[in-house]
């Protein structure tokens, strides 16, 4: 059976990493990653969507299997081919916990995982015979360590920062992003980014995480494999723009460039800070005002 091939081939990579993690706080980059819309593509798969190809006599394609090319397309390139990397399959997500000097190797998989993403999402019968792959990224960084777990004989990472990631991870999508990144990463990635023009980024929030205390600052890892790369990179002057006076309490005119955000550029981000915008002009804050939100969801 395929399926059972493929999956064996993956859990024996797995299984064979005898890579002696520290039981000592150490610094470390932490990213997670998961598939988007997951629970509708189920659905759908439940609901016979994806059986149209039955009707040419041929087998459907099922969702374990999407699931495998979601692996085989896009978290192999994360969890594979690096000794000091730590790794962790959620269902359809990867957790994974690199070394605070691995930033560079960390943008060229991504770079890769994002050019095989669209390579499958442009194949033949994507959108009609299975679901296209969405995967959105968190990434940052802080003090990890790693604690042994008698039920599974294995070690497992702990430290704030890993759920600091899952939280960037699930709100990137709010702010029309695939790899959203803290301030913190942005600093080890900086160099990278600036030297190579396959990357770019967007400054995005301020914000405080949902379960948080300290303010985050949250930038975009843009990506030329990206379709609306330069669509995100021409935007960044006038978002820019609209920020500051969103932080100056000019929320009228703040939400006026948001709005043209939205429109001109056919940004998210755009349409999400002008209905931030409608929010402080109705309920202005009590106390002191620094641009910094916080954030109730996720």
């Amino acid at each position: 059976m395929v399926i059972v091939k493929k999956w064996s081939f993956l859990k024996t990579e797995m299984e064979t990493n005898t890579v002696k993690f520290p039981t000592e706080k150490t610094k470390r980059i932490a990213m997670f990653c998961d598939l988007r819309d997951s629970t509708d593509i189920l659905l759908n798969f439940e609901q016979g969507i994806y059986r149209g190809i039955e009707n040419r006599g041929e087998k459907a394609f099922t969702y374990e299997e999407f699931i495998l090319d979601v692996h085989e397309t896009s978290y192999k390139e994360l969890y594979l081919g690096h000794e000091n990397t730590y790794a962790e399959i959620y269902g359809d997500g990867v957790m994974g916990i690199f070394p605070e000097d691995n930033a560079k190797y960390i943008l060229e998989n991504i770079y890769r995982l994002t050019k095989r993403m669209r390579v499958y999402n442009d194949s033949i019968g994507v959108g009609v015979f299975k679901p296209r792959i969405d995967i959105g990224f968190g990434i940052t960084v802080g003090e990890v360590s790693f604690v042994y777990y008698p039920l599974d004989k294995r070690h497992h990472p702990v430290g704030r920062c890993i759920h600091e990631a899952a939280r960037i991870e699930g709100i990137s999508r709010l702010y029309d992003a695939r790899v959203l990144i803290s301030d913190r990463f942005f600093k080890f990635a900086d160099t990278y980014i600036h030297s190579d023009n396959r990357f770019s980024y967007r400054f995005i929030d301020q914000i405080i995480l949902k379960h948080f205390r300290e303010p985050i600052t949250l930038y975009e890892l843009l990506i030329d494999n990206d379709p609306r790369f330069e669509t995100k990179k021409n935007s960044t002057g006038e978002y820019s723009e609209a920020y500051s006076k969103y932080c100056r309490g000019e929320w009228e005119a703040a939400k006026r460039l948001f709005q043209k955000i939205y429109y001109e550029y056919r940004l998210g981000i755009g349409s999400v800070m002008a209905k931030r915008c409608d929010i402080l002009l109705k309920s202005p804050p009590v106390h002191d005002w620094y641009g910094i939100w916080n954030m109730e969801d996720k």
